[in-house]
């Protein structure tokens, strides 16, 4: 199998949806030899900055000597940015390598329980098989939605993070802020460790109520490990001290901009020190904070003119970016937005789109997504100005046309509108 070959099959399986429980990659896994009992783990769950977590706490495992593999979600360009080792996405050869010798074991899996295995399913367990048969020191896995049936959760990890819990998947995951947490919680199982990030009262009691059912020990931020201080210095990075579970930590430079991004990396330190049972070695860790990357959030991609594109696709998102966007100086702001219609898209527009001169509505590949059209009905009792352009490339080509040189091009909405553009861009 080649990676084209590769891509049609998964392709071919994004029909099935999105399908709640574990039946379905339990079953896959037992036929795989279950890989994901051999891994030593760190689990994330939660609204927000899963993935910069993620790949901080990564880089700060590598930087101390593990080999590690890292599974976020979804991709931006490639199915391959998916899996990560040692910080560097697989290959396609390799993608299509393992995937080939799954394949048998799904149809199997799907024979056997008389309906098919999801996209998702498919993946996470690629990542499972992939990280068992390359002897990891340590997996970090994020969850794609939710947590208790999320396929994530067959892992019994040695730490669990919670970043946050927001109002999210309301149609799938709960109501309210308390529902949503309870099943993010469950990724917390006997013989880890939890930490938990930036969380509600609401949402930390049911936190609480989850470790004591499973017998395991909390560590919560501003308690147990907290940010000391911060500041912007040169291209929006950030100096940060660091108060971590075993150790302090100061002058960390963390090129990544918001205040969003040092409480992941708060996350990601305490998370790395759990899994070590110690403390960091600091000039280790500042070697990891300095070489952390997290594409497509806030990522500047070109300064002439200057463009930022940014995957926010709910409200809490969405309220960061204009808190980070806060810190830059521009004129006026173009905003390229494109949408999934599952998201709460009108609590989105509502936050971000008074706050742009232009906004070019616009649709990205998903079958998910907004088509543009109704998309602008919304837009339109909220935008100064607006345009309506179907073809992101020439939305992007619109902005571009339109701005002056003191301007900010923002591209947000989604994750899958952001990748479009970095392939439009060639980014």
């Amino acid at each position: 199998m080649d990676y084209e070959s590769a891509i049609a099959y998964m392709h071919s399986t994004i029909q099935f949806g999105i399908r709640p429980g574990l039946e379905r990659i339990r079953i896959l896994c037992k036929k795989l030899g279950n890989p994901q009992d051999s891994l030593k783990s760190i689990h994330i769950a939660g609204t927000n900055g899963k993935t910069s977590t993620a790949k901080i706490v990564s880089t700060i495992l590598l930087k101390h000597g593990l080999k590690v593999g890292t599974y976020t979600s979804p991709h931006l360009v490639c199915y391959t940015e998916r899996f990560e080792i040692n910080n560097k996405p697989i290959s396609f050869d390799c993608f299509a390598r393992y995937l080939e010798k799954i394949i048998p074991f799904v149809e199997a899996a799907k024979r056997e329980f008389s309906e098919p295995i999801t996209h998702f399913e498919i993946l996470t367990a690629l990542a499972f098989y992939l990280f068992a048969q390359e002897k990891l020191d340590c997996a970090v896995l994020e969850t794609g939605m939710g947590g208790r049936w999320d396929a994530t959760n067959l892992v019994h990890s040695r730490v669990a993070i919670l970043t946050n819990v927001e109002l999210e998947h309301t149609d799938r995951l709960g109501k309210t802020v308390r529902e949503i947490a309870w099943e993010k919680a469950h990724i917390i199982k006997k013989g880890c460790l939890a930490l938990a990030g930036d969380l509600n009262r609401d949402a930390l009691d049911v936190v609480r109520e989850r470790c004591l059912k499973e017998k395991v020990e909390l560590k919560t931020s501003g308690a147990d490990f907290s940010l000391l201080s911060r500041a912007t210095i040169e291209n929006n990075a950030q100096l940060l001290s660091v108060r971590g579970l075993f150790g302090s930590y100061e002058n960390l430079l963390l090129p990544l901009a918001g205040k969003h991004q040092t409480e992941n990396a708060v996350l990601a330190i305490a998370g790395a020190e759990a899994f070590l049972s110690g403390p960091l070695f600091p000039e280790k860790l500042d070697l990891a904070c300095r070489a952390v990357t997290s594409p497509g959030r806030f990522e500047v991609v070109s300064t002439d003119p200057l463009m930022i594109l940014d995957g926010a696709h709910n409200l809490a998102g969405v309220l960061r970016l204009l808190e980070t966007l806060g810190q830059l100086r521009f004129d006026q702001l173009v905003l390229v937005l494109a949408i999934l219609k599952d998201k709460n898209v009108n609590a989105i527009l509502q936050a971000i789109v008074p706050h742009a001169d232009l906004t070019v509505v616009t649709e990205n590949h998903s079958e998910r997504c907004m088509p543009a059209t109704e998309l602008a009905q919304k837009v339109a009792a909220l935008a100064p100005r607006y345009l309506v352009e179907k073809s992101l490339r020439k939305a992007l080509e619109v902005a571009v046309g339109t701005v002056g040189k003191d301007d900010l091009i923002l591209v947000t909405g989604s994750l899958y509108t952001v990748g479009d553009s970095k392939e439009c861009l060639r980014v």
